[in-house]
């Protein structure tokens, strides 16, 4: 039966229908995995018991990875699926997850969501972080399937927004307030939010953040050396690696690299924008600021760097591998925190003991944010001026640049243990799975 949700999200579509429509012709990100985003899935094969994981994209998937194993290790009489929303995601899962059913998660449409239900068939279903969607919750509830919500983090403004959902529609209420639900959240705030969403406090554990858990704190040393040849950098070569870019930055960024390498000797620059798919935008934006630049896929098909390698822009355009790229630099920028679009992942260069430069706006992510800052071990910028005053000061120094990165990999070792807190919360629940199957 439609909700009050599929009226809303018809509207929406209706109203927004020409922009979806030229996003679907022109973009291939839009069009991946639309059968499987419509429903049309195929029935999962096997007998057994099944744990449906979701997670958002990269991040939520990395995050999962170590509790994936865990669960998988102890309880092999479950299947364990995984869904995603991204194409960047969904790729990170199959390279994860290899062998393990991965597809893209439903569109929030009820009876999109019935049939991947129908297919999928789990006993349990397991969402990273705050992948709370009203039809597909109501769904599950209905079905008697329990949510186990991990990692849960939820903002001032999505707690105004899920008020406002549970007032208009008293069955997004009840199955978010199931008392088959568990809630595991990163924080003692996020703990007392999802209480003032009317969560009974009994169905809520604050567990910790789990991506300190699944950092990588270092990279071996014969990779690091094969990126250093690869990309033709000397060993009194600088190199700043600006990561998860977004539109507005790069301009920026680029301009801030002439500037500055008139100032530190040997300085490369590594680019490697959010999404790939804006690859060739990126590369006009180089080509205007009169630089050279070169794509990593070149690289790998043996293209050389040549002689002008001091104005040429590294282009990364692969998917997969920022962290091995985050070994190399002797400084890092963390993207889309410049513009207002609340910043990307600045833990992993931290656990790799990196100086990290951010913009203002990373509002997607306070408390690491905060964390980094408790401990000074981060540079916060709030414009070109002063990121450009920043890089050339940590490529000038060193040492308050190496123990910048040093305190940035305090504070990831000191946070860990969230996994292993949120798999005793799961053991208990899965347990009862095994004794009814026995």
């Amino acid at each position: 039966m439609p909700t009050i949700f599929d009226a809303v999200y018809g509207t929406a579509l209706v109203c927004g229908s020409p922009y979806f429509l030229s996003k679907l012709i022109i973009s291939e990100r839009y069009r991946s995995g639309l059968a499987q985003r419509f429903g049309w899935l195929g029935t999962r094969k096997g007998k057994n018991p099944c744990v449906w994981i979701h997670g958002a994209s990269v991040g939520e998937i990395l995050t999962v990875k170590e509790l994936v194993k865990s669960v998988e290790k102890e309880f092999n009489n479950l299947d364990i699926v995984i869904s995603a929303n991204t194409n960047t995601g969904l790729s990170v899962a199959e390279r994860c997850f290899s062998g393990k059913k991965i597809f893209y998660f439903p569109l929030d449409l009820s009876w999109v969501v019935g049939r991947v239900l129908n297919a999928v068939d789990p006993a349990y279903v397991i969402l990273i972080e705050l992948e709370i969607w009203p039809n597909f919750l109501m769904a599950v509830t209905k079905k008697r399937i329990p949510v186990v919500l991990v990692n849960a983090r939820i903002s001032e403004k999505s707690l105004k927004w899920y008020r406002v959902l549970c007032k208009i529609s008293k069955g997004f209420f009840e199955s978010l307030t199931n008392k088959e639900n568990v809630f595991c959240s990163r924080t003692e705030t996020d703990t007392t939010r999802l209480r003032n969403l009317g969560i009974p406090e009994a169905q809520i554990f604050t567990t910790g953040n789990m991506k300190f858990d699944n950092l990588v704190t270092a990279v071996p040393e014969d990779t690091k050396e094969r990126l250093l040849c690869f990309f033709e950098i000397g060993k009194d070569d600088k190199v700043v690696v600006c990561g998860s870019t977004h539109e507005g930055e790069e301009a920026i960024l680029l301009r801030i690299f002439k500037q500055i390498r008139t100032k530190v000797d040997g300085l490369r620059l590594v680019l490697v924008p959010r999404h790939i798919e804006r690859i060739s935008e990126v590369m006009k934006e180089v080509a205007a600021a009169g630089l050279r630049c070169v794509r990593k896929t070149a690289l790998d098909k043996d293209c050389k760097i040549g002689g002008h390698k001091y104005e040429t822009v590294i282009l990364v355009d692969t998917v997969g591998e920022l962290l091995n790229i985050y070994s190399i630099a002797d400084c890092v920028f963390v993207g889309r925190s410049l513009v207002p679009q609340g910043g990307q992942n600045m833990m992993e260069p931290a656990g790799l003991a990196k100086p990290i430069v951010v913009g203002p706006h990373t509002f997607n992510f306070n408390e690491e944010v905060q964390l980094l800052k408790e401990a000074n071990a981060i540079k916060i910028v709030h414009g070109e001026a002063s990121l450009s005053n920043e890089l050339v000061y940590l490529l000038e120094h060193p040492y308050e640049a190496q123990e910048l990165g040093k305190r940035a990999q305090s504070v990831v070792m000191k946070q860990r243990g969230a996994t292993e807190r949120n798999l005793k919360v799961l053991r208990n629940i899965l347990m009862k799975e095994r004794a009814v199957s026995v």
